[in-house]
């Protein structure tokens, strides 16, 4: 009973759920006007508004992570990665009821924030069921996966957390497009070490349809875009910090165009978010260890693998 529920826990993926609760509470700090540079903020958010909105990202993220394994199964196998679905750990009827459990509640909480996060919460439903259900199907059409993966991930919890404390929609989406490019960059590198299993399992990714080089070439230009996003028209010192350590990494691996400099990339621009979000507002070092720690400790003992690792698959 602990194994499986251990199983169901990691099914929702604590590595894709802590850079969300990261967005979310960039959003936070957006909407208290904390976010003009880089020095710390060691409040901790005491409105209730804050958590129940948190939880409602949480549990909508979660959900649509799931979901989207119950659908890759097939190329997750032939991928040989989030083996959890792919293998038979959880059964397929075991993950449906599980999601659907996790966005029945996420829409509960989601309730106690107010109006306008309940259309960001509803947008996010959509837009990531979408990605993942066939017909549509987003994941599979080349451009469209990375826009809609940026929108759901890393606008919208931009935006949920801003209007968790600030109900000012318009004002929450016109802060988003540095963090819309850098979530494109690192969602098409990420298709690179993809592409055979994809082509195998007849998924049109934009890595499937562009090749390595091209999509790499994309997800430098993203990055780019970020910073200079992050200059204008306001100056977002987080995020210029972000793409700066991360642009070099991104041409790298387009100069290379493999699968290694590919993942290391994605991986030094998400720990680079991270970290200069642990200098911004030191208490996320605590959700940041505990997943760490977490996720180690699990996968060592549940498939022997040492992850997340910056070099392992």
């Amino acid at each position: 009973m602990l194994r499986k529920a251990l199983d169901l826990l990691f099914l929702t993926r604590p590595t894709l759920l802590l850079p969300g609760w990261g967005f979310y509470v960039i959003g936070y700090l957006h909407a208290m006007g904390l976010m003009g540079d880089l020095s710390p903020y060691l409040g901790i958010p005491r409105e209730p508004k804050f958590w129940w909105g948190l939880l409602s990202t949480t549990l909508i993220s979660a959900h649509i992570y799931v979901l989207n394994q119950i659908y890759d199964r097939e190329s997750d196998r032939l991928n040989r990665k989030l083996f959890l679905i792919a293998d038979g750990y959880v059964k397929v009827g075991e993950a449906w009821i599980f999601t659907l459990l996790l966005l029945l509640t996420s829409f509960v909480s989601g309730y106690f924030v107010g109006r306008q996060f309940l259309l960001l919460l509803s947008a996010g439903a959509v837009v990531g069921t979408l990605y993942s259900l066939p017909p549509f199907r987003l994941k599979g059409r080349p451009f469209i996966d990375a826009l809609s993966n940026a929108l759901g991930y890393a606008v919208l919890n931009v935006a949920a957390g801003y209007v968790s404390v600030r109900a000012d929609l318009a004002e929450a989406l016109s802060i988003t497009p540095p963090y819309l490019f850098a979530v494109i960059g690192l969602y098409l590198n990420t298709t690179v070490p993809d592409i055979p299993g994809d082509r195998r399992a007849g998924l049109r990714t934009t890595g499937v349809v562009l090749g390595i080089r091209r999509t790499l070439g994309l997800g430098a230009l993203a990055v780019l875009a970020t910073l200079l996003a992050s200059l204008w028209p306001r100056m977002n010192a987080f995020m210029l910090g972000v793409s700066s350590i991360s642009l070099p990494f991104y041409v790298w691996a387009f100069l290379r165009a493999d699968e290694f400099w590919a993942k290391l990339s994605y991986r030094i621009s998400g720990l680079a978010f991270i970290l200069l979000l642990i200098v911004k507002f030191p208490p996320f070092i605590v959700p940041s260890l505990a997943v760490l720690v977490a996720l180690k400790a699990y996968y060592r003992l549940r498939f022997g693998l040492d992850y997340p690792s910056l070099t392992g698959r």
